[in-house]
């Protein structure tokens, strides 16, 4: 920060440093001071801070010094408006962009949310309180700097260019939302998104029906429809509404009941481990409940919850239980078997 600041007001400096290099040589031709006393002389004139001088001046010593201060003023009026505008100005600013990139290059495992409308930003609210870094991309400037001022790391530009998910760190994120107001936006953002990164999860948004496959089509992995949601939504909430609420409470911070998903890791305690049922992973978990997903949905499309199966690397399992539970198991997945 420090090169930063030195490098915008070079200029103002080396003003300043001639201002009083010229003094100083002058006086000590001119009046023949020595180098401390033409110094000192210098910089009490150019500041006009009312000493005494150093020695009597002769008439061409006063005409030096009229003419030092005039143009000495001048000068640094200029170098102190600069600094100041700079100080004030420019330089938070910049200091601020150069502190939003560092930290963008130390993401990974990140979540990119293209566009902060109504929808995005209750997106990037609900995953930074899940603590999930989050990097918004919004081309409406006003829009930006509520997402900066929301506490965000934002980039201001159009996230349909590479150059933008490059910047927001596209190959080393996890996820990326496609969540802009139009659909073509959201299909070329979907489309760049796994151009850069193939193996990054898109998660896209479709106000219309017919655009789901479209954005399929384009590489997004799920295709998010608000209509439709909405409508199951009030469907469950009419013929299940104990269900409704019960997933309500999962989303509730003061509650301690949660759900998460775990993956099996390489090595770990539960990889190629075989349990006789569900029930048998649950007691050794010790949890309140949990669903083995990936041997439900790959294997069986259905839920055999008493047969026999064994896990293994990449599987996934829900759990459900508080957040101690939830740490535990989580420590767990990660352990080492050796």
């Amino acid at each position: 920060m420090i090169k930063l600041f030195l490098g915008h007001i070079k200029r103002e400096i080396s003003l300043v440093f001639f201002i009083l290099l010229f003094g100083t040589f002058g006086y000590m031709f001119l009046e023949h001071y020595d180098p401390i006393q033409a110094l000192f002389m210098t910089v009490i004139t150019i500041t006009t801070v009312g000493y005494e001088e150093v020695k009597p001046l002769d008439n061409v010593g006063m005409l030096f010094s009229i003419m030092l201060i005039l143009s000495s003023f001048g000068v640094f009026a200029f170098a102190i408006s600069r600094i100041i505008d700079y100080v004030f100005g420019t330089y938070p600013e910049e200091r601020e962009t150069i502190k939003m990139e560092n930290k963008l290059k130390s993401l990974k495992e990140h979540i990119i949310v293209c566009g902060f409308g109504r929808m995005g930003s209750v997106v990037a609210n609900e995953l930074r309180k899940n603590k999930k870094d989050i990097v918004v991309i919004e081309s409406n400037p006003q829009t930006c700097e509520l997402a900066k001022k929301d506490g965000f790391l934002s980039i201001e530009g159009n996230a349909t260019n590479d150059e933008m998910l490059l910047k927001a760190g596209v190959k080393e994120a996890k996820s990326i939302i496609a969540i802009t107001s139009s659909e073509s936006d959201n299909g070329f953002i979907s489309l760049s998104a796994k151009k850069l990164n193939p193996k990054i999860l898109v998660i896209s948004r479709a106000s219309n029906a017919e655009w789901i496959s479209k954005l399929h089509l384009a590489g997004a992995d799920e295709v998010i429809s608000p209509h439709t949601f909405g409508a199951r939504r009030i469907v469950n909430f009419i013929l299940n509404p104990g269900v409704v609420e019960f997933l309500d409470i999962l989303r509730d911070e003061n509650i301690d009941i949660f759900m998460e998903e775990l993956t099996v890791k390489t090595n770990s305690m539960l990889d190629g481990k075989t349990f006789s049922s569900w029930e048998d992973l649950r007691l050794f978990l010790n949890v309140p409940s949990l669903i083995p997903l990936t041997f439900c949905i790959e294997k069986y499309n259905s839920c055999p919850h008493n047969e026999a199966f064994t896990l293994k690397e990449s599987d996934k399992i829900i759990i459900i239980g508080s957040k101690s539970d939830i740490e535990r198991v989580n420590k767990l997945v990660l352990k080492n078997n050796n």
